[in-house]
């Protein structure tokens, strides 16, 4: 049987993914205990373009590239 899961949870694991771009939503959906492609569709559902994309800020973005340098 498929779990149900209130609004107020969906509208929480949107905010954190959106919040967490540095993060895949693999892992996001694993911590969150929900389906990669659940969460995945949750997102693209409260996006007015319709994708999943998330943006990074100038600062995630950076972090990235520096993690990048090191290895």
């Amino acid at each position: 049987m498929a779990k149900r899961f209130s609004p107020e949870f969906k509208q929480q694991a949107i905010d954190y993914a959106l919040v967490n771009s540095h993060e895949s939503l693999a892992s996001i959906a694993v911590k969150l205990g929900v389906g990669y492609s659940t969460l995945d569709k949750w997102i693209r559902m409260a996006n007015p373009d319709g994708s999943s994309k998330r943006q990074l800020t100038p600062e995630q973005q950076r972090i990235i590239d520096l993690e990048k340098e090191v290895k």
